[in-house]
């Protein structure tokens, strides 16, 4: 039935696409070369639009802009990696703003491209590349293109430990195991969120049993030791933090779990199941709609698994299976086991990992897709991104539906070159000349710093001991102004037109 199914939809396809189907399915749409085509158009195009539609840089990059200033082992929010990188990319270009954003594109695209590499080793060609599709669907990838923050590169490492996984499955290698050990490193490097990992890694651990193959074993201990090794000095320096200025304070914070509060949690409970909901009918609804309209014009086949996959011992479907769900389901226990208050953005690094769940569930994963079939999945593509696209514009500034004052999810709408020229024309000549630090909220004097000429360095909240590239000798000298949103701050200050308002720091006061 399925072959005479095949039969029928390529007869059809002869009559009714004509020339333009035969010409269509010469083409291999899903080739290396059109693979990379594709990533360097979507980023080129969402990259674009993204930093002529924002007025202010996303809070992430700014905020790693504002730590970059000083390399630490550790800051007060989360572990050093992505701040390492980001001053490291810094010192080749002059455009702060524009290098944090093609930092985050490059580490959300190089995840899709391992991603993709990865699907093809176990389903094929033509899979990969719908799943590739699929992936760059996903809201947390295309309208966030731009956004560089430890997500971003905790995505890369997650991408990379799956592909180190893969191939400890296929061929056993050493040099796959000391892999998995430096991605593991950088993970916690990057996010302690990486030991979401751990889910997955126990199970397949306990599919090879590398306690009875001595060189499977030898790879387990190295992979541990390079961790280890990789990790050790932010360890250290994260043992001789003060608790109450250390990334493990804030993320209690942030999380909010029931044993630092007096309530049930039964709130942050009911969270977690709308957390999940979230990512996967509304961070992921553009993808899933992508293969359900695949699913509706494809037709199933017995396709060929490849070389690598057949001689795994654990079958492809199993192993995507467990990477992609296993990681947002262990998040959502710790919501309702622990009343942790769910981050929707905590879902950016796993997300693209249930696309291949997603196909599994549908049974598009296996079905052979003509090329007239992956045009018109392309196609699908093309006109899902324009109307994401097309959102992302009328919500601007520049757009119909703009909210001004919307809050934090408007932070893109908060014109701070407008606010950085109001600051320098009230308060360039009453501090001699020449800003040097600017104290108050990470993200509002970070933007601000950002659009002024000099790009001072910022005291977050005049707290010197989450502000180690602040010295507290610089406090004393010129140029140092203190500003605050719209109805806060001390009775002494100036008000800007705008709202907002500034004084000259005092080093004996500190409102903040």
């Amino acid at each position: 039935m399925p072959v005479r199914k095949s039969l029928v939809w390529n007869r059809w396809a002869k009559v009714n696409l004509g020339w333009h189907g035969r010409f269509l399915s010469a083409m291999h749409i899903d080739s290396d070369r059109s693979v990379w085509i594709l990533l360097t158009l979507f980023g080129t195009a969402w990259l674009t639009h993204l930093m002529s539609v924002a007025l202010t840089a996303p809070m992430d990059n700014i905020e790693q802009w504002v730590w970059s200033h000083s390399l630490q082992w550790g800051y007060h929010k989360h572990p050093p990696l992505p701040t390492w990188l980001l001053a490291w990319a810094q010192t080749l270009t002059s455009s702060s703003i524009m290098t944090s954003a093609v930092l985050g594109s490059a580490c959300t695209l190089g995840s899709t491209l391992i991603f993709t590499h990865l699907i093809r080793q176990i389903w094929g060609r033509p899979s990969a590349f719908i799943a590739l599709l699929a992936a760059l669907c996903i809201t947390f990838y295309n309208g966030r293109l731009n956004y560089y923050n430890h997500n971003v590169l905790l995505m890369l490492c997650v991408s990379l430990s799956a592909l180190c996984w893969w191939n400890i499955l296929t061929t056993g290698r050493l040099r796959w195991w000391m892999a998995l050990g430096a991605s593991a490193g950088l993970g916690i490097l990057s996010k302690y969120q990486y030991l979401l990992v751990l889910a997955p890694s126990a199970c397949l651990l306990w599919q090879i049993k590398p306690w009875r193959h001595r060189v499977q074993m030898q790879g387990l201990f190295w992979a541990v030791l390079t961790a280890v090794l990789i990790c050790l000095p932010h360890l250290v320096w994260l043992w001789h933090q003060d608790l109450a200025d250390s990334p493990i304070r804030y993320a209690l914070k942030t999380s909010k779990p029931d044993f630092l509060q007096n309530t049930s949690g039964i709130s942050h409970r009911l969270h977690s199941g709308i957390w999940l909901m979230d990512l996967l009918f509304n961070r992921c609804l553009p993808a899933l709609l992508l293969l359900l309209g695949l699913k509706a014009f494809s037709q199933p086949v017995n396709a060929p698994v490849s070389a690598l996959a057949a001689r795994s011992d654990v079958p492809g479907d199993r192993f995507l299976l467990l990477w992609g769900s296993l990681p947002p389901l262990c998040i959502t226990l710790l919501g309702l086991t622990l009343g942790l208050d769910l981050q929707m953005q905590w879902g950016t690094a796993f997300a693209i990992w249930a696309v291949p769940v997603m196909m599994l569930l549908l049974n598009v994963h296996q079905r052979w897709i003509c090329q007239s079939l992956t045009w018109i999945a392309a196609g699908m593509f093309v006109l899902i991104q324009g109307v994401l696209m097309l959102h992302s514009y009328q919500t601007s500034a520049h757009g119909c539906c703009a909210s001004p004052g919307g809050g934090s999810m408007r932070w893109r709408l908060l014109d701070s070159p407008a606010l950085a020229r109001e600051l320098e024309d009230a308060a360039r000549n009453a501090i001699g000349g020449k800003f040097t630090v600017i104290a108050g909220p990470a993200s509002i004097a970070g933007a601000v710093a950002l659009n002024l000429a000099e790009q001072p360095k910022v005291l977050i909240d005049g707290n010197l001991r989450i502000s180690p590239w602040v010295h507290e000798n610089e406090l004393l000298e010129s140029g140092v102004v203190e500003i605050w949103p719209p109805n806060k701050g001390p009775e002494d200050k100036n008000e800007l037109a705008s709202g907002w308002s500034w004084r000259i720091h005092a080093p004996d006061n500190n409102p903040f």
